[in-house]
């Protein structure tokens, strides 16, 4: 599992905005208060686009159908482009954990996905998890300044506190043998509240945005998890970790509903600006 890329030289700093959101699947028989998807896809698609506009931007989504990620592409248009596979079959099957980027800002030097189980190499199911749980691992190269950056996305399960744990082992390891730790940047749906399971594994060796950010700097809500309805205990379950030493310039839980009413998901996104230091 070793992912071997050396940095290029850059004396630039660079600030990188990163914008996480799981987005819900594509649910064909929706909850109470969930709208189908043909309506949620379009307030989705704008919040990522203006809360990256002018933006050196990584966005990561979890819970994306390739129905859904075929529609959101196409929404965002031809200045985007995406790296991932779906998790089912590491083909098109199943949910996706996508990165997501602009073409003319970064490129792909690398890009694997692992499943979270004890064979991670190949598609399968870990410990107590109800179903396929994976880690989408990419180093994206800044075209203009030549600095590049490990982004990772992933939504671990929402049944088995066994798989939760475990699974954020089996990241950490990823992450242990990557060769140049300086800038890297986990994101997504951990499925575990502050102290739970998975997050003293990452708060471990990770650093939380929401942590370490100035709180001058903090905007929006607290809570990334909202359900569909009011009743719904709200809970911090989405992060943005960086590896220590990476600034964090701003951080904000954005919204998800609006005076129409309409939840765009059950989760809120997360945005974290966080700079990459002159070497």
């Amino acid at each position: 599992m070793h992912l071997n890329v050396k940095w290029e030289d850059s004396n630039e700093e660079l600030e990188v905005r990163v914008y996480t959101h799981n987005v819900r699947f594509s649910n064909q028989h929706p909850a109470k208060g969930e709208e189908l998807w043909e309506k949620r896809k379009y307030p989705i698609a704008a919040s990522i686009m203006f809360n990256t506009f002018n933006q050196n931007a990584i966005v990561v989504l979890q819970e994306v159908l390739h129905n859904q990620l075929l529609d959101l592409m196409k929404i965002l248009g031809d200045e985007w482009t995406y790296c991932g596979v779906g998790r089912d079959d590491g083909k098109s099957k199943g949910e996706y954990a996508p990165i997501i980027f602009r073409c003319s800002q970064f490129k792909v030097e690398l890009n694997r996905t692992f499943w979270l189980s004890d064979t991670p190499d190949i598609p399968s199911k870990g410990w107590d998890a109800a179903t396929f749980r994976i880690v989408n691992v990419a180093l994206l190269n800044h075209k203009s300044s030549g600095r590049v950056i490990y982004a990772l996305n992933t939504h671990l399960d929402s049944q088995g506190s066994v798989a939760r744990k475990m699974g954020a082992k089996v990241i950490k390891g990823i992450i242990d043998n990557l060769e140049d730790h300086d800038v890297l940047v986990l994101g997504g749906d951990m499925n575990s509240e502050p102290n739970h399971e998975a997050y003293p594994i990452f708060s471990s060796f990770l650093e939380d945005a929401r942590k370490v950010v100035d709180k001058n700097l903090m905007y929006g809500n607290s809570s990334t998890f909202t359900g569909f309805t009011e009743s719904e205990r709200n809970r911090i379950i989405d992060y943005i970790f960086v590896y220590p030493g990476v600034k964090v310039l701003g951080y904000a839980v954005l919204d998800n509903k609006f005076e129409d009413g309409v939840y765009s998901s059950d989760h809120r996104p997360v945005v974290a600006n966080i700079v990459i230091k002159k070497k």
